[in-house]
């Protein structure tokens, strides 16, 4: 109870303090496109949190039949992790102008083929269809004319052409260029995508680790405060390149 009562209050401690950040940019307009996101995924961060925060019980409620779902925290703690890579790839990570354009350039394809993906699949969609396959071209020509990707090998072209792709980066380019452990993120994040996909690992052992099902446990609170941790750590970091990025 002692560490996740730490773990808590360490959590809302940080989260407070990215929110007053995020506060204090507010209205200030943006100097390059990579602030202007750096400022909407920062806050994408604290919202994320937040409702992490909204999920698990105080330390205040434990023994008090408050509800716990720690698989439902590592599901929202994914998506906070995933946001901080998308965060430090686009807003962070140093790189000379026309590979930032790149950057974006891929980004706006993806984008584009995901929502043609998606409507291709709803039903009563074919106009919306019609109209994204309409500026496919128009998207990869966009991204085709930037000196970065003129300088990729063709192979390389064509692959990412296919808009199924966000970066240029692999996940572990990122997390080592970011200043993480490989390793540590690998054990990180398959742990929490097994909970978040459902897979077997997410409800094998329920009745034996005493998990799933709402009451309180000592898995749940122990799995509970690891998605609180891990959480604070990508918020600490962000907030910290944030500042930094905005000049104090």
């Amino acid at each position: 109870m002692s560490d996740y009562k730490k773990t808590y209050n360490r959590f809302v401690v940080t989260l407070d303090r990215c929110k007053s950040t995020s506060s204090e940019k507010a209205d200030i307009p943006s100097p390059t496109s990579s602030h202007y996101y750096s400022s909407l995924i920062f806050t994408k961060l604290c919202t994320s949190a937040e409702s992490l925060l909204s999920i698990c019980p105080s330390p205040t409620k434990i023994g008090k039949n408050a509800h716990w779902d720690c698989a439902s925290a590592a599901t929202l703690t994914r998506a906070i992790v995933e946001a901080y890579l998308v965060f430090y790839y686009i807003c962070i990570e140093e790189c000379e102008e026309k590979e930032w354009q790149a950057r974006w350039r891929l980004l706006n394809l993806h984008d584009h083929m995901s929502r043609l993906k998606m409507f291709n699949v709803m039903k009563g969609a074919e106009e919306q269809v019609k109209q994204f396959e309409k500026y496919t071209p128009t998207v990869q020509s966009d991204l085709e004319k930037s000196e970065f990707f003129k300088a990729l090998s063709e192979k390389q072209r064509d692959h990412y052409l296919k808009g199924n792709n966000a970066f240029f980066k692999s996940q572990d380019e990122l997390i080592e260029s970011a200043g993480g452990s490989v390793e540590e993120f690998r054990f990180r994040y398959r742990f929490l995508s097994n909970h978040a996909h459902s897979y077997p690992m997410g409800f094998y052992r329920m009745a034996e680790s005493g998990r799933g099902t709402g009451v309180e446990s000592k898995c749940e609170i122990g799995y509970t405060g690891l998605c609180l941790e891990w959480t604070t750590e990508c918020l600490d970091k962000a907030q910290s390149e944030f500042v930094s990025k905005w000049g104090g």
